[in-house]
C-alpha cells in the first residue's frame, strides 16, 4: 500500500513538473517581448526554458538574468536532445500550417499547366524559378515519362539567379507561355518581349505569397486534393520519387 501511494506521489511530482506555469510564461516572454513564442517548455537545465516560435525554431531563455541562449543540448552519450524537439516541432507547425492552406489561395495569380491528359484528384502547385537548375530537373522529369499531372505555377526568383526574375516577368507577359517556358529553356537567353503592369503584379503577388509562407528555396511544392480543396502535402526541393508518388496515387484514384 504504502508502495503504491509512492508512485503515485511520484507520478504526480513528475507531472507537475513537466507544466509551465502562467507566471512562468510571462517570465520568458518578457525577455523577448517582440518574439511570438508560441509553446514553452522546460529544459533538464533547472531556470533554463525552451522556447518554440511560429517560424519553426527554438531558442533558450534564462529569464532571471533575462539571457538569450542559441545552440543545441546533448546529452553525455551523445543525443541531441534540441535537434530531437526541433524536428517534431517543425513537423507540428508544418502540419498546422498545412491546414491552413486553400487551395484558392495558393492559386490566386497562378496559371496551369496539364502534362498529358492533367490530375484526376491530386494537382500540385509549384513555387519555381525559370533559372532554377532543380526545377528543370522536376520538368525534365514531367516530360521525359509523360505522366498525367496538373500543376499550377508560381515564380519566386531567387536573388542569386542573376536572369530569373526578368525571365519570370517575360513568361508571365507572354500570351503563350508554354512557348516562352521552352524557348527560355532551350535558348537561356531573353525573350525580349515587352513587360506588362499585370506580370509585375503578378510577380510581386506570388513573391509575397511565397515570404507568408516561409517558402526558402525552388522548387517548393504543395499537393492538394482536387476534391476537398485541401492541400495534403508539402515537398521540398527536386523530390523526384516523392512526386512520382503522389502521381501515381493520382493515377489510381477510382
Amino acid at each position: 500500500m504504502i508502495k503504491k501511494i509512492a508512485v503515485s506521489l511520484i507520478a504526480a511530482l513528475t507531472l507537475n513538473a513537466s507544466l509551465i506555469s502562467n507566471i512562468e510564461k510571462d517570465l520568458v516572454q518578457a525577455v523577448i517581448p517582440n518574439t511570438k513564442i508560441v509553446k514553452i517548455k522546460h529544459t533538464p537545465i533547472d531556470g533554463l526554458y525552451e522556447a518554440f516560435l511560429a517560424n519553426g525554431n527554438i531558442i533558450y531563455v534564462y529569464p532571471y538574468k533575462r539571457l538569450i541562449l542559441f545552440g543545441e543540448i546533448y546529452t553525455n552519450t551523445g543525443i541531441n536532445l534540441t535537434n530531437q524537439d526541433r524536428i517534431a516541432w517543425m513537423n507540428e507547425v508544418n502540419k498546422k500550417n498545412l491546414e491552413k492552406l486553400s487551395f484558392k489561395e495558393l492559386t490566386k495569380n497562378s496559371f496551369k499547366i496539364n502534362f498529358g491528359k492533367g490530375s484526376k484528384r491530386y494537382a500540385f502547385v509549384i513555387f519555381t524559378d525559370p533559372e532554377c537548375p532543380f526545377c528543370r530537373r522536376v520538368d525534365k522529369f514531367l516530360k521525359t515519362h509523360k505522366v498525367n499531372a496538373t500543376f499550377y505555377v508560381n515564380y519566386m526568383p531567387l536573388y542569386f539567379h542573376p536572369h530569373a526574375k526578368k525571365w519570370a516577368l517575360e513568361i508571365l507577359s507572354s500570351k503563350d507561355k508554354l512557348k516562352a517556358i521552352k524557348q527560355i529553356e532551350k535558348t537561356n537567353k531573353d525573350l525580349n518581349v515587352t513587360i506588362t503592369q499585370k506580370a509585375k503584379e503578378t510577380l510581386k503577388a506570388t513573391q509575397a505569397l511565397a515570404r507568408e509562407l516561409n517558402i526558402k528555396g525552388t522548387p517548393t511544392l504543395f499537393v492538394v486534393d482536387l476534391k476537398t480543396g485541401k492541400v495534403v502535402a508539402k515537398i521540398d526541393g527536386a523530390n523526384i520519387p516523392l512526386i512520382r508518388k503522389w502521381i501515381e496515387k493520382d493515377e489510381n484514384e477510382k
